[in-house]
């Protein structure tokens, strides 16, 4: 494991997340194929930890597309102040992301980066250049030929990648991203982490006077006392696309398992399916919430009307999106002069990222449908040109490594796909139909399941054979200790349902449903959900699994512990600018923590579901 240079990796803005005298940043070499290990060829892994004691737990990324350096969600002392402050935190770049090499990058090809590797800039030109050539295209059902040109266009990618596959030979990375490699090398992480913390007070440099002596081993007796011992075991807590690295960490090392949360939860029995066909089925329930949140506060609502009842809301909606999609917008963006067209796939693209994080996203959608319904379309030219439309960074080849566009996510994504997307048009505009039943939203999901169309790039040797995933194993696994998986009653790409059915799928592992809509227990702070998350990492207690009725077979019909929400659109919860006697300080610490994690988490474009989209309103 060995240190290197913050600043060869991190801007000063983000370097600024974690304390001076705290922060960490290393780089572990780990086996690019683990059949052949030892070998020569290897992958090094980027993570960067926040220091502070005895017990040290990975943070999990929330979707493939995500890294260390650009996310500003990794601020490790919120995360450290839910967990406990007395713990290490961790978090990594998987392979192909971010900081980590090789990196999954379809579009670079020859030449170098200062001096090293593929040219980055002029890949990520002709990146810029074939998404612009899209543009116009829209949502797979915005004409009757959207489909079938995605599906081209997934298929064109596909057949980029393949060549980069096939001119990198053995050493290609597209060959070793999947989950099942990431799981392993997580295995590296903790071994190569106990290693370096076998004599702690000679390793990690940083002043003692800075912690409190008694706090310090107060924490540590707690913990001792409730039997959290788990040297050489995995803390996690994954979010999304992570509950599904977690579930394949545990079912490949279930004597690995320390603690596990698992936020937001994935169907690993959907993941290797050609499409997610089940993914969506509550994405319209966090939609609805919307018209009854927005009726609730009146003129806080920014789209209500004097008298207006949900269904008035909802039909104005309607009439708004109608008459977008007969009559596009024309701007001219007043930051940069630059001409633009507002169409209907954009605003259902802002309105499916709100769905994520309706406590940020409903009021600017309210805003947004206020202005298109009352034709106030000089509004929308002060919007923000995006950083996309600049070629400043291209042309003078400034932007560190770990900043350009890559192709992870659909390295990863399509590698684990126990049945590949290889269908005829027909067929793949019958998968959308299915999707269209079941979510208004399925046009903007299907720009990412359309993209592991045509992709054929097998992952070699991975380190998990077909009968242990998941999805395959008949018995619940039996861990170390028991994991624990949450969700939301209402999430837009990972439905209750989901989290539940994962559950039965480990021995005595815990459940509990968050009353909030939006993606992952995250999207909404909960005093409930914080303590239960805290007390598991720090105590030990996992909440009761789900109880089901009849045959077992309903997966929605049952019995498990449920967390009210403390917050909704247009009600923020704010207690540290409340007189409480109920919570005390370290408490309105913690929530307060949740919150800085909730708004940076908003931030995201998780999945890359949203990466088509041509613009940002910012409010």
């Amino acid at each position: 494991m060995q240190e290197f240079d913050m600043n060869e990796t991190k801007g000063e803005e983000n370097r600024s997340l974690l304390p001076k005298s705290l922060r960490r940043v290393r780089n572990v070499r780990v086996a690019r194929s683990y059949s052949t290990w030892p070998g020569l060829t290897v992958a090094t892994l980027f993570f960067v930890w926040w220091t502070c004691s005895v017990i040290s737990g990975l943070v999990g990324s929330r979707g493939p597309t995500l890294d260390m350096n650009g996310d500003k969600y990794y601020d490790f002392d919120e995360v450290g102040s839910i967990v406990g402050e007395d713990q290490d935190v961790i978090g990594f770049d998987p392979r192909g992301v971010g900081a980590t090499t090789p990196r999954a990058d379809c579009f670079s090809y020859g030449g170098t980066y200062n001096g090293v590797g593929d040219d980055q800039a002029r890949g990520d030109y002709h990146r810029t250049l074939f998404a612009a050539t899209g543009q116009g295209i829209g949502l797979a059902n915005s004409s009757s030929t959207a489909l079938r040109y995605l599906d081209a266009r997934a298929k064109t990618i596909a057949k980029l990648c393949a060549e980069k596959d096939s001119l990198s030979g053995d050493n290609s990375i597209f060959r070793h991203a999947g989950t099942p490699s990431v799981a392993r090398d997580m295995i590296s992480i903790i071994d190569a982490w106990d290693e370096w913390t076998s004599n702690i007070e000679e390793s990690l440099d940083f002043d003692s006077a800075d912690l409190d002596p008694s706090d310090e081993k107060e924490s540590y007796d707690n913990s001792q006392e409730a039997g959290l011992e788990t040297k050489s075991k995995l803390l996690y807590w994954g979010f999304s696309y992570g509950t599904l690295l977690g579930s394949t960490f545990a079912a490949m090392f279930p004597d690995r398992v320390g603690r596990l949360v698992l936020d937001g939860v994935v169907d690993a029995d959907h993941y290797v399916a050609p499409i997610w066909r089940e993914s969506q089925r509550d994405a319209d329930k966090v939609w609805s919430s919307f018209f009854k949140y927005c009726q609730e506060v009146k003129s806080a609502c920014q789209f209500y009307r004097v008298n207006d009842q949900i269904v008035d809301i909802e039909e104005r909606f309607k009439s708004v999106i109608e008459n977008l999609k007969e009559n596009p917008i024309s701007l001219v963006l007043k930051d940069t002069q630059t001409p633009f067209l507002m169409t209907y796939s954009d605003v259902k693209l802002l309105i499916f990222g709100a769905l994520y994080a309706p406590i940020q996203g409903f009021a600017s959608v309210a805003q947004l449908l206020d202005n298109l319904e009352r034709s106030l379309g000089d509004w929308f030219e002060f919007t923000p040109t995006p950083l996309s439309y600049d070629l400043k960074p291209v042309c003078e080849h400034a932007q560190p490594r770990w900043s350009y566009p890559n192709d992870a996510q659909r390295a990863i994504l399509c590698s684990d796909k126990k049945y590949p997307l290889n269908h005829t048009f027909p067929e793949i505009e019958s998968m959308f139909k299915d999707l269209e039943a079941q979510s208004t939203f399925a046009d903007a999901w299907m720009s990412l399941m359309i993209q592991c169309s045509g992709y054929n790039i097998e992952s070699i040797d991975p380190p998990m054979q077909w009968d242990n995933h998941p999805s395959h194993r008949q018995k619940p696994i039996k861990t170390a200790f028991p994991l624990l998986y949450i969700s939301n009653s209402a999430d837009p790409v990972t439905p209750l349902i989901a989290g539940v059915k994962m559950a039965t799928k480990f021995v005595d592992a815990g459940f509990f449903e968050q009353q909030s809509e939006g993606h992952c227990t995250i999207a909404a702070k909960s005093r409930c959900t914080i303590e239960k998350i805290r007390a598991y990492f720090r105590e030990g207690k996992v909440p009761d699994p789900p109880k089901l009725k009849g045959k077992g077979t309903d997966f929605l019909d049952g019995d498990w512990e449920i967390c009210p929400t403390n917050e909704w659109p247009w009600h923020e919860y704010q207690p540290s600018a409340q007189i409480s006697n109920e919570i005390d300080a370290a408490e309105i610490g913690r929530i307060d923590a949740w919150g800085s994690i909730r708004d940076a988490f908003a931030q995201i474009d998780i999945w890359g579901a949203r990466g088509s989209k041509k613009f940002e309103i910012v409010l």
